[in-house]
């Protein structure tokens, strides 16, 4: 008899987690597995990624009512003489506003299905309320619960957390070093704590590589390229910040960027207002990154922090030279001097590092990254 195994997700909007756990999903022998998927939110760009065989189920038309503008959904319940409902989506409206995790999940969890269906283990594969509903909502043998950053920069309430975390058969997490973090705030978890690194296969990859890539034609100039979502955490602030030190120096560059996310106007902003429009590009989604990957001069990943980073992993597939931020877990998977330059986290340093690989061709060669 099949194992019946369920993934939790938010959505499958473009990231590292998302990424990742296709790459599982699609090697996943479904001889020997029974396989559903739960979304909160059925979008993002990797939907038409999922396997046939995986069964898709999502938190419903009332979720995705409750979880868009308050105003409709409350009248909709009103209507409907819905006044638990309408009560409901009040309390969570406050405990966003106030950054009250607790409350928020607490509502958030009153409008979400609870499968009918007992599972031999169930998977929470991202932190926050993949996790809590994992916890609260499944009927499984074994939970178990991924965290893919380094904990201590996720901003989560350590306290809140350990309440389901003790629930759970198991803490996956994708580095040592994201492991150490982990255990230095969890000690009471440390058995239950395992590191499984995300899947990357070159060979895939490169057959995924080959198809040209319009912005790249006619460029006689060095292509920069950084991959992440549009967000905090991946510090493209530092990186437009860089792009402007580098431009000033007379360095003759393209800097393209894949990804959204919510500071995409942000950004655009601060690329206008610095003149860089024709030297950083924002290219938003993009379904296969990897032809934009092998045809790049330089990868640079100028982040605040990761768990493991899979775009540094997948640039290492194409044996690109490669800058990154000395963030607390990149020493898991880059060495200084050896398979990349790393900088610090800030402006100067990183255009410094592209800079050193912009002006010296021999040391852009030495330091295409060994795999």
């Amino acid at each position: 008899m099949k194992k019946k195994l369920l993934f939790i997700m938010p959505s499958l909007c473009s990231g590292g987690a998302e990424k990742s756990l296709i790459s599982l999903l699609n090697l996943t022998d479904f001889e020997k597995y029974e396989v559903d998927l739960f979304l909160l939110r059925r979008e993002g760009l990797f939907l038409p990624n999922v396997p046939k065989a995986v069964s898709i189920s999502d938190g419903g038309e009332n979720y995705a009512l409750f979880d868009a503008a308050a105003a409709p959904y409350i009248k909709n319940s009103l209507v409907r003489l819905s006044l638990g409902r309408a009560i409901n989506r009040i309390k969570y409206s406050r405990a966003v506003s106030s950054g009250d995790r607790r409350s928020t999940w607490s509502c958030l969890k009153k409008a979400l299905p609870k499968p009918q269906k007992h599972y031999d283990a169930a998977i929470g594969y991202l932190e926050g309320n993949a996790i809590y509903y994992c916890v609260d909502c499944v009927d499984a043998d074994i939970k178990i619960g991924y965290i893919h950053n380094d904990y201590t920069k996720l901003g989560l309430d350590r306290d809140y957390d350990a309440a389901f975390f003790k629930q759970l058969d198991h803490i996956v997490t994708v580095s040592p070093e994201c492991g150490n973090s982990l255990r230095n705030v969890f000690p009471e978890f440390s058995k239950k704590i395992r590191i499984i690194e995300n899947i990357t296969s070159p060979e895939t990859l490169k057959k995924m590589a080959d198809e040209a890539v319009d912005e790249y034609k006619n460029n006689s100039k060095k292509i920069l390229l950084t991959v992440g979502r549009l967000s905090a955490q991946k510090g493209y602030d530092l990186a437009v910040d860089a792009a402007e030190l580098l431009d000033k120096s007379g360095f003759d560059f393209k800097w393209f960027a894949i990804g959204k996310g919510e500071l995409q106007a942000e950004i655009e902003q601060k690329i206008a207002e610095k003149n860089l429009a024709d030297k950083f590009i924002l290219l938003g989604e993009r379904a296969n990154p990897y032809p934009y990957l092998n045809g790049c001069d330089i990868y640079v990943q100028p982040s605040y922090y990761e768990g493991k980073s899979i775009a540094l992993d997948e640039a290492k597939c194409f044996a690109k030279p490669i800058v990154a931020t000395k963030f607390s877990t990149v020493f898991d998977q880059l060495a200084d001097g050896e398979n990349a330059l790393l900088a610090e986290i800030n402006a100067e340093s990183i255009a410094e590092k592209i800079a050193a690989l912009l002006g010296d061709e021999a040391l852009s060669q030495s330091r295409k990254t060994r795999q």
